[in-house]
């Protein structure tokens, strides 16, 4: 106890020596735009660049770390951040290959076709190989939507995998796909479907379900709660993370982590089943170390989607890869 006691009043004395210093160069910048003290008038560059440094709101620019969730707005160390970020749509199910299952099915309830269990393997595969080319120990930690067609493809996903390469798995029920209603009568939709057509498809509500506008509600809750535990450092020590959701799901995951706007949205596709989308971190030059110069970007500014996952993605072009923080006419990942 004595010794958090004495901790506090180290960081009240350094907070109160800051309060100090910056009442001092506040003062002396007043004085030196009034002319006290011999000056003719207009702030010093010396005393302007000593007001600015690591508060980079005074250069007119984003600043994460005065961010509402103060100090958990970015991640204080590089280290904490997971390797790389996997997002999958569930592999084949019989919705895909037949619209009719969603009469007789509860959508929950629809499963993967037996392509869909094989392109699951696959795509295991494919994130094992993007992790082994890092040629670093590596475990990962998944997040999946409660239906059944995306918890098939995780079990197919895991199985890829040692048990002491995986770190843990949850159900995620804000990683469903948009509610189209209960037991979809087939007629009915279509008539509902080209009505969301007149009306915008995005904003669209259907009869018991929700509009792309409510998933991006709740995509937002979930990202909210998924940076501020990578920011925590739950996924630290080499540790990546697989999402594995539904087609407008992952796109409207992308759409907020992204900022898109809605008519970008609409001009992208849902991308193929199983198809591995990855999020990569930005070069180290930019590590977001204490002091270091990434260390006032938020956190999922810290990561873009690659090229290759690009190209699985229809309608997205390379300024939706990633988010600018920086001004206009900065490249923030350089030649690639």
């Amino acid at each position: 106890m004595r010794a958090l006691v004495a901790a506090q009043q180290a960081t009240i004395g350094r907070l109160e020596a800051a309060v100090a210093d910056q009442a001092r160069v506040g003062g002396s910048l007043v004085r030196s735009a009034s002319g006290i003290g011999g000056q003719t008038g207009g702030v010093r560059p010396f005393d302007a660049q000593r007001a600015a440094i690591g508060d980079r709101r005074y250069l007119g620019m984003y600043d994460a770390r005065f961010h509402s969730t103060h100090r958990g707005a970015t991640p204080r160390d590089y280290r904490v951040l997971p390797k790389k970020i996997f997002l999958v749509r569930h592999a084949e199910s019989e919705g895909n290959v037949d619209n009719f299952a969603y009469t007789f099915t509860p959508d929950p309830q629809v499963p993967l076709t037996a392509r869909g269990h094989r392109q699951a393997e696959a795509a295991g595969n494919k994130i094992k190989a993007a992790l082994e080319a890092q040629g670093e120990p590596y475990k990962l930690y998944f997040y999946m939507s409660p239906y059944m067609r995306s918890k098939q493809t995780v079990e197919a996903l895991l199985g890829v995998f040692r048990e002491d390469e995986i770190a843990g798995f949850q159900e995620e029920v804000q990683l469903r796909e948009q509610d189209f209603g209960n037991f979809q009568d087939a007629e009915g939709k279509q008539k509902e479907k080209a009505e969301r057509l007149r009306f915008g498809r995005f904003f669209y509500r259907f009869p018991n379900g929700e509009s792309g506008a409510d998933v991006y509600d709740r995509m937002t809750i979930f990202e909210d709660h998924l940076i501020r535990d990578i920011n925590a450092g739950r996924y630290a020590g080499g540790t990546s993370l697989v999402l594995v959701t539904h087609g407008l799901a992952l796109r409207v995951l992308l759409m907020r982590w992204f900022h898109w706007s809605v008519d970008q949205f609409m001009n992208v596709f849902n991308p193929p089943n199983a198809e591995p989308l990855e999020l990569e971190l930005m070069p180290d030059k930019l590590a977001a170390a204490p002091g270091g110069s990434a260390s006032w970007i938020h956190t999922k500014a810290l990561y873009r989607l690659t090229p290759e996952s690009r190209d699985l993605v229809r309608g997205c072009s390379d300024e939706m890869c990633s988010t600018s923080v920086l001004p206009c006419g900065v490249n923030l990942w350089g030649a690639r």
